[in-house]
């Protein structure tokens, strides 16, 4: 029987938290966490069954995998601090928008492991329709992240730094950006005492639809009919939000494929 990797994982924020709990569901239990928030750490540390601290110079001697689920700004000073202790474990970060030779520096072996999904402690993940990408500096050490992730989820991919960075960019127009335009949607029917559920069923068809085909060739509304005037109507609509304006000309001009309107 193949040995179960000795892992910590440095953080203890919501991809450190599903991580951990995921690993250990899959028979990959986590040996530490450490990270900086004290009742965080221990309170992921016991639900993962594993030992806790709050200080990296306390971390346990060899372990095999170490996996740095902290904040994007802080990578390269953990990273630093870290390197000394560990001088021969595989080191990975779980950044999509942070580049695996970040790293490099401070490790001999080193890699990102990057579940590419929005986490939140309220939502239990599918694991199953969660990409993850994996890449690392020697062919050994990206076989094992292909293996382990495929152990925890199912679709695996090997990207490298910079397909992941643009990767990261479609991520964030797919994902970040949508939700704020759902955000400003729903703002505008609160100011009309609207509910925004009336907005529901139009947001399922129009993700549906995207999940379906390609998405540009399912876009529809007033920029796509290349329809001036109602568009026009909108701008006037919104002039109590320039902002909003601004973003709406921006991204109709975009559709519409001409800025002068």
């Amino acid at each position: 029987m193949e040995k179960s990797p000795v892992i910590v994982i440095v953080g203890a924020g919501r991809v450190a938290w599903h991580l951990g709990r995921r690993l250990k569901g899959k028979g990959l239990p986590v040996t530490q966490v450490i990270s900086r928030t004290e009742e965080r750490t221990e309170e992921l540390a016991t639900s993962v069954g594993a030992v806790w601290s709050t200080s990296l110079p306390e971390i346990i001697p060899n372990p095999d995998w170490v996996l740095l689920a902290v904040k994007d700004d802080a990578l390269s000073e953990v990273a630093e601090k870290l390197g000394s202790y560990v001088p021969e474990a595989l080191v990975t970060h779980t950044s999509g928008g942070t580049a695996g030779s970040v790293l490099s520096p401070f490790f001999r072996r080193s890699g990102v492991f990057y579940p590419l999904q929005s986490f939140s402690f309220e939502h239990t993940p599918v694991w199953s329709k969660i990409p993850f990408c994996v890449d690392a500096s020697t062919p050994d050490d990206l076989l094992f992240l292909k293996k382990t992730a495929k152990r925890i989820g199912n679709l695996v991919y090997h990207v490298n730094d910079e397909q992941r960075a643009r990767l990261h960019i479609a991520a964030v127009f797919a994902n970040n950006f949508a939700n704020h335009c759902f955000a400003v949607a729903e703002k505008i029917l609160d100011e009309q005492d609207l509910p925004f559920e009336m907005l529901h069923p139009l947001m399922e068809e129009t993700v549906a639809k995207a999940l379906q085909e390609s998405p540009a060739r399912m876009q529809t509304g007033p920029a796509a009919r290349g329809d001036v005037e109602t568009m026009r109507k909108h701008i006037h609509l919104l002039d109590a939000y320039p902002d909003l304006q601004k973003m709406y000309k921006l991204i109709s001009s975009n559709i519409f494929g001409n800025e002068n309107w």
